[in-house]
Order: C-alpha cells, then structure tokens, then sequence
C-alpha cells in the first residue's frame, strides 16, 4: 500500500509511471499481503480479494472518451484485461480505509478525456422530508422524488427536464462548480488544503459583509463610529475548529452530490473526508434506495449528522443524509428532535455527456 500511496502522491508533479512499475508495485503489494495474512492469520479477520476486472465493471460513475455525439457509457468495457489476477484490498476498520481502497481501484481505471463543452449527466432521488412547515421525515420516506439533471462543465449552462421537455438555462445555480471540482488535486492531503482555503476565503467574505451590515444599522440608530465599528466585529465572529471541519465536509459531500465526477477524484474526496477531525466510519447502513452500503459522517456538536453513503464492494458514492441524532434548540432556528431527517438523496447515475438532454448507455 505505501508503494502505491507513493506513486499517487507524485501523481499531480511528475509524468504517469510506466505500466511496469504500476504493476511491479501492485505484485509487491499483492505479495505483502498474502505474506501478512500467513504470519497473523489468527485472531484477524481475513483479507478479502476483489477482481479488478469485477470491480471496475460495477462502479457507477467511470466515463470513457468517444466520438462526438455519443453517450460516454460508465461502465467499462468488460473484455478490458486485468494487470494483475487479482487485487488485494484491506480489511475496512475505519475512513481511511475506505478512503485507500477507493484510490487503489480507482488508479486502475482509464483517465477522463474531458472537454469544457461536455456536459455532467446526474440521475438522483430525493427523499420529501417535510411538506407545507409540518413535521420531519423520521424512517423510510412515503414519497420520493426522481430528477434528471445536465450541467456544462464549463458551467456556462444547466437543463432539466420540466414537464417532460428538456429546458435549458444559462449560467449555473449550484454551489460548488465543475469549474472548482475539475480543478481539484487528485492527492488527498491537497485537495483537503485547498478545500480548507476555500472555506477561509468564503468565511472571510461572510464576515466581512456581516460586518459592514453590523456597522452600517449601528451607525443609522445614532451610535457612534468607535461603537459602530465594535458591534460590527463582534457581529461577526470567526468560524470555531468544529465549524470549519463541518464546512470542508460538507463542500466536499455537496461537490460529490451533484456531479459526474472521475474515479480518481472521488477516491482522493474520500481521501480528504478521512483526515478531517470528527469524520467518522461506520459499517452498515441502507441508503435510500435500499441498497446496502457504508457510511463516513460528521457529527456537529452532537446533534447534526451529515453523511455520505459509499456502496462497500466498488467504492462508489451513492447519497447523503443530514439527521438529528440528539435534541437540540437554538435561537434562530427553533426545535431539532433526535430522529429527524433533514436532507436524503440517492445517486442513481452518473456520466459525462456530449450535449443536454443526451443519457448515458
């Protein structure tokens, strides 16, 4: 595994290692681990294989280069070799587990021939968890809702289907951009940094408009401009440590959400959610769609939970849930009763297109 972690953090700085090397360093790995096994073979739990050839064949959101005007199928060619017989991935104890195993099969998979003028086909179900101010979604929803979405990847453009017609908009509403996403590190350990920056400068711009707010009404009832000034910066404190991880969290859980994303990148999300503190594994969960699956979460303040779903077996994302898992009350934003679901929304599929309105297969 270290060879390996070795060969990907060099990935972005140096030109793509030979294919020999690739596979000298997996037939390492593959001889470690067996030799592990023998030595600690009691009292641990066995090392489970995984075909790469099986795995690449069922992870949702793997694109190919084609021609122009046809649909870039996720799913590999089945007839396409394995380099090795067989991959060894490691018993998954906690996130950066998941997160190393994740990168390992992703390193296997074809690189994204990506153009600005592509679109990012996202096929996803929503879970109605509260209608008309009434009560949260508690258990498994009673209504869900299935939506379609295409977005340039140079963000100059979105479409949905409305009403059964395709409608196509300019510019884009999502929050994080493929413009951003695409840019990305595909190390782990960069990508968080450059998550967190992200995170500083936005908070820096949210306080800083807060502020000047803050000084502006003071000023307008007759304080003074000394006074003005201190009830603006007190208006607006800083981010806590606990705030600031929730944030990275939650910009990288939004970014996987919405977008067709290369397997390398997931894997090096996966990567970055492991190093934030708090973020949490946990090992048996259902999705939305019912469909089993892990989970690495981040609890704020003990009482909001958001958490992304990950099928365990190909390592592809398949939603998010935000829930309450303690009562809590605050001033601006009233009751949260443990049990409450905020937020539930399952992939169902997830492809790089050649224009809007086009599926993928």
């Amino acid at each position: 595994m270290e060879e390996l972690r070795e060969l990907r953090r060099h990935h972005d700085a140096q030109p793509e290692p030979a294919q020999a090397t690739v596979d000298a360093a997996r037939a390492r790995l593959d001889a470690h681990m067996r030799d592990g096994r023998s030595r600690r073979a009691r009292g641990i739990r066995p090392m489970w294989g995984l075909s790469l050839a099986g795995a690449a064949a069922a992870v949702v959101a793997v694109a190919v280069a084609v021609a122009p005007g046809a649909g870039v199928d996720p799913r590999p060619s089945p007839a396409r070799p394995s380099t090795t017989a067989e991959l060894r991935l490691r018993p998954v104890a906690d996130a950066q587990d998941v997160a190393d195993n994740a990168a390992l099969l992703a390193g296997a998979e074809p690189g994204w021939a990506l153009s600005p003028t592509q679109w990012g086909y996202v096929k996803s179900v929503s879970a109605v968890t509260r209608t008309d101010a009434g009560e949260w979604l508690r258990g498994r929803p009673e209504k869900t809702g299935t939506h379609e979405q295409w977005r340039r990847l140079d963000d100059k453009a979105f479409a949905t289907v409305e009403q059964g017609r395709l409608k196509v908009h300019k510019g884009s509403e999502f929050e994080v951009t493929y413009r951003y996403l695409l840019a990305l590190p595909t190390d782990a350990g960069q990508l968080l940094a450059r998550v967190y920056a992200t995170v500083d400068e936005e908070d820096a711009r949210n306080r800083a408009s807060l502020r000047e707010r803050a000084r502006q009404r003071a000023e307008s009832v007759g304080k003074s401009r000394e006074e003005a000034r201190r009830i603006a910066a007190e208006s607006a404190p800083a981010l806590t440590r606990v705030e600031r991880d929730r944030w990275a969290f939650q910009l990288i859980a939004l970014g996987m959400r919405d977008a067709a994303l290369p397997p390398r990148l997931r894997a090096a999300m996966y990567g970055a959610l492991a190093a934030i503190p708090g973020v949490r594994y946990e090992d048996t969960a259902s999705d939305l769609l019912k469909r089993r699956g892990v989970t690495l979460y981040h609890v704020l303040d003990g009482y909001l939970r958001d958490e992304i779903f990950i099928d365990p077996e190909t390592y592809a994302y398949l939603g998010y849930r935000t829930i309450v898992v303690r009562d809590h009350r605050e001033p601006t934003f009233g009751e949260w009763q443990k049990g409450e679901i905020r937020d539930w929304n399952a992939l169902v599929e997830a492809a790089v297109v050649q224009k809007a309105g086009q599926r993928p297969g």
